[in-house]
């Protein structure tokens, strides 16, 4: 824990209360992994750095403003938890299994978080007109994009922590006309990693 704190503490500027509020997010998600597989267990020890702060770092590139965030594929409300504890925008989180779902409501209910959970299949999540999609470990780019369409519109930014094939992924890219990769930022916490940042520009 003790790496991920100090670059929390100097970068994110996380209060003492802050700080008690993802301790308490931690302990949930280590206690609801002995009966979901919300994260692999290989990284069951290593939960600050692989899954808290991996999360964290998409908080450089938010808007200072509040602003709507759409996190497709929450399960272990990552990012989407993550940032409702660090930021004060708005949190949508969108998870099909109901087991997951119940780990998401019950970690906003104890740490009294403004996030809501969507208990559906993103395909058929209505349009919430987002400023912004997240997801981590999700799915490929192209599937990904295909199972957002809905939500797609013109301003939508997308911030995707994605791993290593991260260019084999973007290969067809532009067979979606009216998305493109706006920047590829290098990942804090792997060195195969990256942030993702699509922009929709038009879908008139």
């Amino acid at each position: 824990m003790s790496d991920a704190l100090s670059v929390l503490k100097d970068n994110y500027n996380v209060s003492h209360e802050t700080l008690s509020e993802l301790s308490s997010f931690h302990d949930l998600l280590f206690k609801w992994q002995k009966r979901l597989n919300l994260i692999s267990p290989k990284t069951i020890n290593e939960i600050w750095d692989r899954h808290i702060l991996d999360s964290a770092q998409l908080c450089r590139f938010l808007p200072k403003n509040p602003c709507c965030i759409l996190d497709v594929g929450s399960g272990a409300g990552l990012p989407g938890l993550v940032l409702s504890i660090l930021t004060n925008h708005e949190i949508h989180l969108v998870e099909s299994d109901q087991k997951k779902c119940a780990f998401l409501r019950t970690a906003i209910s104890r740490i009294n978080l403004n996030a809501s959970v969507h208990e559906t299949r993103l395909e058929e999540m209505p349009s919430l007109k987002a400023d912004i999609i997240t997801a981590r470990a999700f799915a490929p780019l192209p599937r990904l994009l295909a199972l957002t369409q809905k939500q797609h519109h013109p301003k939508l930014r997308f911030l995707l922590l994605k791993g290593r094939d991260v260019s084999s992924e973007l290969i067809n890219i532009d067979s979606w006309q009216k998305i493109r990769v706006a920047n590829q930022h290098a990942s804090i916490t792997s060195e195969d990693g990256c942030i993702l940042e699509l922009q929709c520009d038009d879908v008139s």
